[in-house]
């Protein structure tokens, strides 16, 4: 939270799309946090001119950027940007994706494991607090550092928890297994061989959003529940932190564009 005088400050002068990236590079600790490669955390596409509404997705595609432009949103602050490819001709519908953003001046800033992993405005944070998980300490390790949350719930039925993240997330759970829980571990997307650390920690169960095949022996097998609650599902809560953030400690504008991929 800023002090007085400096929330007085940016509410008085207008923040373009560097000052507002600067400031999510801070808060978010991007350059520290080991990522796939072509993450590319930080500022994807600069713009030009003031920032005022800021548009909040999970994935930078066609369909979000056309509901951005829809919504008057100078940027876009996703999970998954836009260069997960690597390398590639800017051509078919990357092209269209490019010039859509240039011709609209609509900014992107992406921040995915930095996003997965914040303390407070975090992926794994939210669905923690959704469950009601307490003693949270850190899972799951990727790149050597913890990435996801486990602790402990009031002890319950496998099926229950199933059923009251798909009310709460509003999209199908796969539960795989039974038996009374109390022991959770989570890592929000696809992380399903992260089932591995969990066994291996003797925890009652796993959530995630998707895994394989073989993810189903995996946790029959080591007698560990796992909870399947969509990639998209559980990915939600950070971006929408993190637009609450930008709203009180900015005053921008933000808007969530929901376009779930039931996935």
């Amino acid at each position: 939270m800023l002090l007085p005088f400096y929330r007085d400050f940016f509410y008085t002068h207008f923040m373009d799309i560097i000052q507002v990236s600067h400031h999510l590079d801070q808060l978010l600790d991007i350059h520290a946090i080991q990522d796939s490669g072509n993450a590319m955390n930080g500022l994807q596409v600069q713009n030009t001119g003031e920032i005022r509404k800021v548009g909040l997705a999970v994935d930078v595609c066609f369909k979000t950027l056309q509901m951005a432009k829809e919504e008057g949103c100078d940027m876009l602050f996703v999970h998954h940007g836009l260069f997960w490819s690597g390398l590639q001709a800017i051509r078919g519908s990357y092209f269209e994706k490019l010039s859509l953003m240039i011709r609209e001046n609509i900014g992107l800033y992406s921040a995915h494991i930095p996003l997965d992993i914040h303390p407070v405005l975090g992926n794994n944070k939210a669905l923690a607090d959704l469950i009601g998980l307490e003693r949270l300490q850190p899972f799951g390790e990727y790149k050597g550092q913890k990435i996801g949350l486990k602790g402990t719930l009031v002890s319950q039925s496998a099926e229950k928890l199933g059923k009251m993240l798909e009310q709460q997330l509003g999209s199908p759970v796969k539960v795989i297994g039974k038996g009374l829980v109390q022991m959770v571990g989570l890592v929000t997307g696809g992380a399903g061989d992260m089932l591995r650390d969990a066994i291996a920690e003797g925890l009652d169960c796993y959530i995630t959003g998707e895994a394989s095949a073989h993810h189903f022996h995996e946790a029959e097998e080591g007698n560990c529940v796992l909870i399947l609650a969509g990639h998209y599902a559980t990915e939600t809560g950070g971006v929408k932190a993190v637009g609450s953030h930008l709203e009180q400690t900015f005053g921008l504008e933000t808007i969530y564009l929901d376009y779930p991929t039931g996935m």
